[in-house]
């Protein structure tokens, strides 16, 4: 068990050329490691963010030649490494091929962060719940995740280091009873956030979203963002950020791509929860989890 971690959070502006998508990520490990992270995450879509109808050339089958890269990377580095998130092809034989295309026929692919522990084993997958689907009323469609993505269906907690790790991605921040879902499995002491938060949305919402997880979860919240334009029309926020129990900001990239990097420790989680214990205090004979 670590009392205490260094965790980094990376972030990009990716775009849709994988390949310089990947080497700019590892370049990001690589530094992350070399200043002594323990953790380091990387952001939603991190190797290719464009076009609906190229998600699915993009992306890859569990055990991929990406997969093999980024469980390479946690190896040769020696960390706990939460690789954003990639599209995954599903099983075809699982799903019917009306679920497996859009409405304009393109082939969908689940949203998917995995974590690598220190000797390159998958610690945990999750494919993202929630899809953003944003339509301004005069420009229409500006985000429509459907078009391209598959929803997951399951809330993934695991242990890493002694701490007890919740898995979101990006949208779920709004959404607080999928934590409810992820406390069902024991509160944990962090969450992840891989993200590509819009910029619009982010500039109103991230920050105030992941705070207030923060708070009412009493746990450290641990983003990577994507930033900047990765396509006409499409742009995200940045601040890949880490919040401490009581809702303080300890790190922050601001809007350029780098890294934010904070210690967390077991006293600070214990400190907070022992000012304020709001998690025994809840009422679920009421309210259910």
């Amino acid at each position: 068990m670590k009392s205490t971690l260094k965790v980094a959070a990376v972030c990009l502006t990716s775009t849709s050329d994988k390949d310089r998508n990947i080497k700019t990520a590892l370049d990001y490990v690589r530094t992350a490691a070399q200043a002594g992270a323990d953790w380091v995450q990387l952001p939603e879509m991190l190797a290719f963010h464009g076009p609906y109808d190229k998600i699915y050339d993009m992306a890859e089958l569990e055990g991929g030649p990406l997969f093999a890269t980024m469980a390479a990377a946690a190896l040769e580095h020696k960390v706990v490494l939460i690789a954003g998130t990639v599209g995954e092809r599903p099983d075809r034989d699982k799903l019917p091929e009306s679920t497996l295309r859009s409405a304009k026929g393109h082939r969908k692919v689940f949203n998917t962060s995995y974590v690598f522990g220190r000797d390159g084993a998958l610690l945990a997958k999750y494919r993202k719940t929630h899809l953003f689907n944003l339509t301004d009323p005069v420009a229409g469609a500006l985000y429509n995740e459907s078009e391209g993505y598959l929803s997951g269906d399951k809330a993934v907690t695991c242990d890493i280091d002694g701490w007890k790790v919740g898995l979101s991605i990006c949208y779920d921040l709004r959404f607080p009873r999928f934590y409810d879902m992820l406390e069902a499995q024991g509160a944990p002491d962090i969450i992840l956030v891989p993200s590509a938060f819009t910029k619009g949305t982010g500039i109103a919402h991230w920050e105030l979203l992941l705070r207030a997880r923060a708070v009412e979860r009493q746990a450290y919240v641990y983003a990577a963002n994507q930033t900047g334009q990765h396509s006409p029309g499409k742009e995200s926020y940045g601040h890949s950020v880490v919040v401490d129990p009581w809702g303080k900001v300890l790190a922050d990239t601001g809007d350029q791509p780098g890294i934010a990097y904070a210690t967390i420790s077991r006293e600070a989680l214990a400190e907070a929860r022992g000012k304020l214990p709001a998690l025994g205090n809840r009422r679920p004979e009421l309210y259910g989890r």
